[in-house]
Parts: C-alpha cells; structure tokens; sequence
C-alpha cells in the first residue's frame, strides 16, 4: 500500500476543492482554506478507517500537515 498516496486520497475527500497544485505534504494547516475543526475531524477519522488504526485526540492535535498525518499512520500500521 502506498501509504503517502493514500493520505493525499484523505485530503482530496475532505477538502473537495484541492488540487494537485495547492495540495503538499509540508502545507499547513491554516494554509488551508476550511480546514476547521470539523474538516480535522474528518481527516483524522479517514485516516482511522483506511489504515483501520485508533488516533487518540491527543495525537490529533499534534497534526498540522499531511505530512504529520503521514508520519502519524506509519507509526501504527
């Protein structure tokens, strides 16, 4: 599985308008236009249920970039 590839499928599911151009593993998180608390949520659970892992809320809060998201997954898979 292509782990990386799969984080940015999360992405692109939660913020339906990305694209390839304005989507980065090292992009922020307020660099974002709606990721909101809601929009984090999403991605946390998207994540949760296509590598079927558990994200504690704390470890949630450490993520800021899909790159963490990415860092995050492969420590539990």
């Amino acid at each position: 599985m292509d782990i990386e590839n799969e984080i940015k499928k999360v992405f692109f599911d939660v913020f339906p308008n990305l694209t390839d151009k304005n989507y980065g593993l090292d992009i922020e998180q307020n660099d974002y236009l709606n990721w909101d608390s809601f929009a984090h949520l999403e991605l946390m659970t998207g994540a949760e249920s296509k590598f079927q892992i558990k994200i504690s809320p704390e470890d949630s809060l450490s993520i800021k970039t899909a790159r963490d998201l990415l860092e995050l997954v492969k420590s539990r898979i």
